[in-house]
């Protein structure tokens, strides 16, 4: 992967802007379906599922960057490796894993509640630290997809009514999850921004894998990580479930942040949660309640109204 031959550029055909709104509204896709694919996998303790995930999208991502000849920045600054790395420890090694213990605790429905605090973080760090000051069509927009989700989502007696401690301890590990990424993403930003989206989304993927690889050793849990790298019953959800949620996934989601606004991108994402209603309605044929149609209803207008004003 030392190729000095440039990769053609994907977009050539379209203009930056609308390729990242396309890759913000499909990385929550993406991950919507992993979601529920992961869950089925929780059987596997969770750093072990982390490990998979991260070491099968290095390797598919190291193919792509030889098909593709991408070659890895050598004259990259110290600073810059520096934002990728601690970007890639802190959203895939710390932030992943404590997702997944937060998703075996509480389930992918609480999970997306939690998660509404994500698209408000990411604005509020993009504007303080990227300089993104949102305009009054975004403002509208964010604000019609995170009341959407938070309409669609939100029971206030639904985190306490069942599983006392457990749930609690389950949305610290998510909450906190949700942080590393938001701010493992703003870190990772302005390098994107002038370099390749597959070698960035590898750079990060690495520093992730080893991060957890480390830890597992430090911890002795070795054992406990090669669960779900041994060929079994598990491989039917995990595997596609790292393809899709984390190949394809980071893919469309990096793709957003580096073509589109930072702020905007992070807004398109929180559709995830209206993905997966609209995925247990006609795929798992479960009946939803109004609040949660007119909460996708609204959310849904705010997302369209937000790429009407980004599209050039």
């Amino acid at each position: 992967m030392t190729h000095t031959r440039r990769a053609p550029r994907i977009d050539a055909a379209v203009s930056d802007v609308t390729l990242g709104v396309v890759c913000a509204l499909l990385a929550p896709l993406a991950w919507s379906i992993a979601v529920v694919l992961f869950k089925r996998s929780s059987a596997a303790p969770p750093i072990a599922i982390n490990l998979f995930k991260n070491t099968f999208a290095v390797v598919l991502l190291s193919v792509t960057m030889l098909v593709l000849r991408i070659p890895i920045p050598m004259d990259r600054s110290a600073a810059d490796w520096g934002r990728l790395a601690f970007s890639g420890f802190l959203g895939l090694a710390v932030a992943d894993t404590l997702l997944f213990e937060g998703l075996r605790r509480i389930g992918a429905g609480r999970l997306a509640v939690v998660d509404t605090i994500y698209a408000p973080l990411v604005v509020l760090l993009c504007w303080v630290f990227l300089g993104e000051a949102p305009n009054a069509a975004f403002l509208l927009g964010g604000a019609a997809v995170i009341g959407g989700v938070t309409l669609a989502t939100v029971d206030p007696g639904a985190l306490t009514r069942e599983g006392g401690r457990e749930v609690t301890v389950g949305v610290v590990y998510a909450t906190l999850a949700i942080c590393g990424t938001a701010i493992g993403v703003v870190i990772a930003k302005p390098v994107l921004q002038h370099s390749s989206l597959v070698e960035v989304t590898w750079t990060r993927l690495v520093v992730g894998m080893f991060g957890v690889l480390a830890y597992t050793i430090l911890r002795g849990r070795g054992a406990e990580a090669m669960v779900a790298f041994r060929p079994g019953p598990l491989w039917r959800t995990l595997v596609p479930a790292a393809f899709v949620g984390t190949y394809l996934s980071l893919l469309f989601w990096l793709g957003g942040f580096k073509w589109a606004d930072a702020s905007v991108a992070a807004v398109l994402n929180q559709m995830a949660t209206v993905y997966l209603l609209l995925f247990a309605r006609f795929v798992l044929k479960e009946n939803l309640r109004p609040r949660q149609v007119a909460g996708s209803l609204l959310a849904a207008s705010g997302a369209l109204w937000i790429v009407l004003h980004q599209l050039p």
